[in-house]
């Protein structure tokens, strides 16, 4: 009796409640325990880009509670994911994320018991994220320092047995098994959105290596902090419609660094296969732990279904830039996107009404993000001549010659206006000025006629502000006094991007107020001077 209850447990705790029993896999039970190389540069990133890293920590969310679900709940409805989880990611979550990491256990209990070795193989592969980015964006290590410790790095990550090869896989591997696409054309909502996460994690590392000051390297971040938010505007169209790939996305990084690129690609194959294997109803209940193993062991198996370097790199130029959610640097004036309907791509003109609830009645700042559709015209510059490259070097990190030009030409404002920090502050005191005078008219008028304005969740055009939030700011801000904690005037590309720290403080209504309030600005040149074409606050 005691023996069975034993057996009873463990069956339990490794993912067998609920569902029958699944195949056993032999020699695959191991755990492992993944850990930071120590280094002075760690959560250097964490200390210079806090937006960004914790975007990160909430992508590893939506990626566990998209496991957990798909096998939690296998009879769940569609809207499950693609409109509740899928809202209360990009509407809550991502908006307000974590600031630090999570226990992954703690959100994805089933899926962690179900199959431990492929959480650990994506958790050994994020920290290997985390730490090149830290690498690349201390500010006090020399090109040859950062190259050493990158390697390093890389010895590193591959002493483990979760680690990913460094040869990459071909298309087949996540497109042309039994079980594959499923997952795209039952959740297309969905797959958007983590390939949304793959392109801001792949981004992220073209600015840090394209710029060397600092003001530089925070607008060009920042910037690809707008191209994220862009793509979950309008979903059925701004998402990406192919999975993005290194050398699309980021051929800097993928020149420099290789090795990286193609690990990070594979993992993020894999993530599509293991999305397949607990949708698809070719592989059965009790069989998808025994295949998602399979397959862990195909991506560990450098031989398996590999492609050279150049085929790597022609693969991922095939799929476009634009439908990978295009550069991470030298963007396009509009957010590229594609015809759900007809997968063609095209550019997506103007703003499309209706996708968000109104916003309820409120006080004062709402938390959300800021997006951008630069209207900078700028080239991709960005393309990537494949036959240029040589082959791989393993350890180098510098065998992939790049043949095609990416480099930014550096213009502030949309008519090439000169830098002018000085204006771009008097526009902000501005309009602030008119909200706590009650002159919309005057605020409105500093608001460019594309404008965003995010809070409370949700995105509104110059129109829609005027008539659901801008009342009630203008009210809270002549109650309040407000005080400017810090400020600073970033120049990008074609843009240049307001930071501030605020704190308000009096009484609204029977409610004492002592807030803080960060607010990004983005603002472009036009012919009447600077105006404010995003707006983002966020309240603490």
């Amino acid at each position: 009796m005691i023996r069975r209850t034993l057996l009873a447990v463990l069956l339990t705790l490794i993912g067998l409640a609920g569902g029958g029993a699944l195949e056993p896999v032999a020699g695959q039970e191991r755990v492992y325990h993944p850990f930071h190389l120590p280094a002075d540069h760690n959560w250097s990133f964490r200390a210079e880009f806090p937006a960004v890293d914790g975007l990160f920590n909430a992508f590893d969310y939506g990626h566990g509670i998209l496991y957990e679900t798909l096998w939690s709940r296998p009879d769940a409805p569609v809207s499950l994911l693609e409109e509740e989880i899928f809202y209360r990611l990009t509407r809550d979550i991502l908006p307000n994320p974590p600031r630090l990491p999570m226990p992954e256990a703690s959100f994805m209990p089933q899926y962690a018991r179900l199959v431990p070795v492929a959480k650990e193989m994506f958790e050994w592969a994020h920290i290997l994220h985390r730490q090149s980015y830290d690498i690349l964006a201390d500010p006090t290590l020399s090109e040859g320092e950062r190259d050493r410790a990158m390697a390093d790095l890389l010895r590193h990550y591959q002493s483990s047995g979760l680690a990913f090869p460094v040869e990459p896989k071909g298309m087949e591997i996540m497109d042309e098994q039994f079980f594959s696409k499923v997952f795209r054309e039952r959740y297309p909502r969905f797959n958007g959105l983590i390939w949304a996460y793959h392109w801001l994690q792949i981004a992220v590392y073209e600015p840090l290596l394209a710029y060397d000051g600092p003001e530089e390297r925070q607008a060009a971040v920042n910037a690809t902090l707008v191209r994220f938010w862009q793509m979950v505007e309008d979903p059925a169209t701004t998402l990406p419609s192919e999975m993005p790939m290194s050398p699309a996305i980021a051929p800097l990084f993928t020149e420099r660094y290789p090795e990286f690129a193609a690990i990070f690609d594979n993992l993020h194959m894999m993530h599509d296969v293991i999305s397949d294997i607990l949708v698809s109803g070719e592989v059965e209940r009790r069989q998808k732990r025994g295949e998602i193993y399979r397959q862990a062991d195909l991506f560990r198996d450098p031989g398996a279904m590999a492609v050279s370097v150049e085929d790597w790199i022609a693969m991922a130029l095939a799929h476009g830039v634009d439908a990978q959610g295009g550069p991470a640097i030298d963007w396009l004036p509009p957010v590229p996107t594609v015809d759900a309907h007809r997968g063609h791509e095209h550019h997506h003109e103007g703003h499309h009404e209706g996708h968000e609830p109104e916003a309820p009645a409120h006080e004062g700042h709402g938390d959300h993000a800021p997006e951008d559709e630069s209207e900078a015209g700028h080239d991709h510059g960005h393309r990537m001549e494949h036959g240029a490259h040589g082959g791989m070097q393993h350890g180098g990190g510098h065998g992939m010659q790049h043949g095609g030009g990416h480099r930014m030409e550096h213009h502030h404002g949309d008519h090439g206006a000169p830098f002018d920090e000085a204006a771009i502050l008097q526009v902000m005191q501005d309009f602030h000025g008119a909200l706590a005078a009650g002159d919309s008219v005057r605020a409105l008028g500093l608001l460019h006629p594309e404008a965003r304005i995010h809070e409370q969740g949700v995105a509104e055009s110059r129109e829609e502000y005027r008539d659901h939030h801008l009342p009630a700011d203008m009210r809270f801000a002549q109650q309040v006094s407000r005080e400017t904690l810090r400020e600073e005037v970033v120049p990008g590309e074609g843009m240049v991007v307001y930071l501030s720290e605020t704190r308000a403080t009096g009484q609204v209504g029977e409610r004492e107020i002592d807030a803080r309030t960060v607010e990004t600005a983005v603002l472009v040149h036009t012919p009447e001077g600077w105006r404010i074409r995003h707006l983002h606050w966020s309240n603490r």
